[in-house]
């Protein structure tokens, strides 16, 4: 119980009940899902995960151009950065 908040164990009793624990961890989460990092994570999973139901269907072609763009866009990002990097340093 003290994990939740390091003042919790100070108030009184009769506001230490399920639903305040409850509102502060909903409280906390939605917090942290406000993060730019947190966001980018939840929507690359959900967007695996939508993509991996073929798979389980029988259809390996079509989940593997569904996943390509997640393998293409890192490399080819950091293709265009350095040739950008070059053009004005170079």
């Amino acid at each position: 119980m003290d994990k939740l908040h390091p003042l919790w164990r100070h108030l009184p009793l009769e506001r230490q009940h399920l639903r305040a624990r409850l509102a502060l961890r909903s409280r906390r989460l939605l917090s942290r899902l406000k993060g730019r990092r947190e966001r980018v994570v939840l929507v690359t999973t959900f967007y695996t995960l939508i993509w991996c139901l073929p798979l389980l269907l029988g259809q390996p072609l079509i989940t593997f151009f569904a996943l390509l763009p997640l393998l293409l866009v890192p490399p080819v990002g950091l293709l265009v950065y350095w040739l950008v990097w070059r053009e004005f340093h170079g």
